[in-house]
């Protein structure tokens, strides 16, 4: 059977696990797609702000949120200090050992417009790269759902940065953690983080680890257990605002070089913030047969925020083969 593109989104038949029925032209994800109405929207953003005024302001910060310095993040954090300017926030990048110094500046840059405090995470870099490529070489260590929505790679590091954002927000005795995820990557905007939920996440990412050979002993990776041995049964909530929020590419760009982001000199099409992108797309692709960011895309454009041309443009522009070649050589693979 030749190959068949969903008439709505930028799936194919190609790809393992979709299904595209042959008389409506779309994929079974836009078959059973029901999108957040506007009215939707809105009751989640009330509540987001409901929650704002009940749980913030008891301690020194209200919100530990995840800052790449990439258009996402950076476009997120603006919006959220000048719709809620009262939240006292704790911007934190984690520095993979691939962060672009653009992507440095940027975020302290979005820190210092927007009153948040910054902090830079930071671990050794040789173990860094052992565990990137360590995630390259594996397979199948990630189950199907997070295999489409990410390479191993990325998997890997957000696994990381959601564990340390949890230990740091149950820590600071932060209400919030708050992500930029786009309505192709997060389908819930409001989580609530309990403890049992807490201790399953950091188990199931032991697993993963495991699976690739690594091993967390230290916890340098993983939610510390005597964190989650001292906070009480509910937890922080977990946020993700910018799904329900209008999104557009072009307009996130351009608002933000007006506020003085200055737009990054990589050449790849998918990230604004990180040099080992290219490669992990290329690993992804190679081991699976996948773009690791066809789903998120295709939510995008399923939601209405792209248009179906962009998506298939930006889901077959050309990887970036020195980046490909200089992330390859750090972690000393092939």
């Amino acid at each position: 059977m030749s190959r068949i593109v969903c008439k709505k989104c930028v799936l194919d038949s190609d790809m393992p696990g979709i299904d595209i029925n042959e008389e409506s032209g779309l994929c079974h994800f836009c078959e059973t797609y029901v999108p957040l109405s506007a009215q939707e929207k809105r009751e989640y953003l009330a509540k987001m702000e409901e929650l704002f005024k009940e749980y913030g302001g008891r301690g020194k910060y209200d919100v530990v949120f995840a800052l790449s310095g990439g258009k996402d993040s950076s476009y997120t954090l603006h919006k959220l200090k000048k719709e809620y300017p009262f939240l006292k926030v704790l911007a934190v990048q984690f520095d993979n050992g691939f962060i672009s110094d653009n992507a440095v500046e940027n975020a302290k840059k979005m820190c210092k417009l927007t009153g948040s405090d910054y902090f830079k995470l930071t671990m050794e870099d040789e173990v860094l790269y052992e565990t990137f490529r360590k995630a390259a070489e594996s397979r199948d260590a990630f189950p199907r759902l997070a295999k489409y929505r990410a390479s191993d790679i990325c998997n890997t590091c957000i696994s990381i940065i959601k564990q340390k954002l949890i230990e740091e927000a149950i820590v600071q005795d932060a209400p919030f953690i708050m992500f930029a995820f786009t309505p192709g990557q997060s389908p819930n905007p409001i989580i609530p983080l309990k403890a049992n939920f807490i201790r399953w996440s950091r188990n199931i990412f032991e697993k993963q680890l495991q699976k690739i050979d690594v091993d967390d002993r230290d916890e340098r990776f993983l939610i510390k257990n005597e964190v989650i041995e001292n906070m009480g049964k509910e937890g922080p909530r977990m946020l993700h605002p910018l799904c329900l929020w209008d999104y557009n590419e072009g307009k996130i760009l351009e608002s933000l070089v007006k506020i003085g982001w200055n737009p990054p000199d990589l050449n790849d099409s998918n990230s604004t913030n990180c040099t080992l992108n290219s490669f992990a797309c290329y690993n992804h692709l190679e081991k699976y047969g996948i773009h690791p960011y066809a789903f998120d895309i295709a939510g995008i454009v399923r939601s209405g925020d792209m248009s179906r041309e962009e998506g298939l443009e930006k889901l077959h522009q050309e990887l970036s083969q020195p980046l490909i070649e200089e992330a390859a050589k750090k972690l000393n693979y092939g």
